[in-house]
């Protein structure tokens, strides 16, 4: 409990908020979620205990509060769980997975990619106490055809084409860029 206490302030030292904690059926770990400040104009949801069984932690955003971010979280986070008890490899930025449903009523996004943690300031990206190193990775919601393009032509080829396009990575609600 005392790394989880640990993320939770590297969280708010990073966010400028205080996080609030949720649990969802859908995994076993903690979600912490971070409301928008004057400097950050978005909520950020952090996995908390994910390093534990999947060597990693997850974040995600949005513009609004969103209840079913943590569901959607947390089902990634069940993923993540089991592609470390399969292969026994860390996340890397360009892993894809499949969220069972779209992340909003009447999106086209049903799928998530790892990338590095862009939005955040340098050094944000790994955490340690001295005794371990526990990276963070974030979650970009994606189409399915935006999900085969990175398959086929990676994850850079996929952040230049949204890049191009004019992507806004918190838009639910987008059309895909494909």
């Amino acid at each position: 409990m005392i790394v989880v206490k640990q993320l939770l302030d590297h969280g708010e030292r990073a966010f400028g908020s205080r996080g609030n904690l949720y649990q969802s059926e859908e995994a076993d770990v903690l979600i912490a979620v971070y409301p928008p400040t004057q400097k950050r104009g978005w909520w950020t949801y952090v996995t908390l205990e994910l390093h534990r069984t999947g060597a990693c932690e997850c974040l995600m955003y949005s513009y609004r509060f969103e209840r079913e971010m943590i569901t959607l979280l947390a089902r990634v986070a069940n993923q993540v769980i089991e592609k470390w008890v399969q292969e026994r490899r860390r996340l890397t930025p360009g892993d894809a997975f499949f969220l069972g449903s779209s992340i909003q009523e009447s999106s086209h996004l049903d799928f998530v990619i790892t990338t590095p943690a862009d939005f955040e300031e340098d050094g944000f990206d790994y955490y340690t106490n001295g005794v371990e190193v526990i990276p963070f990775l974030m979650l970009h919601a994606i189409a399915t055809s935006e999900a085969s393009f990175a398959m086929q032509h990676g994850l850079d080829a996929l952040e230049d084409l949204f890049i191009r396009t004019g992507v806004d990575s918190l838009d639910f609600k987008r059309n895909p860029a494909i």
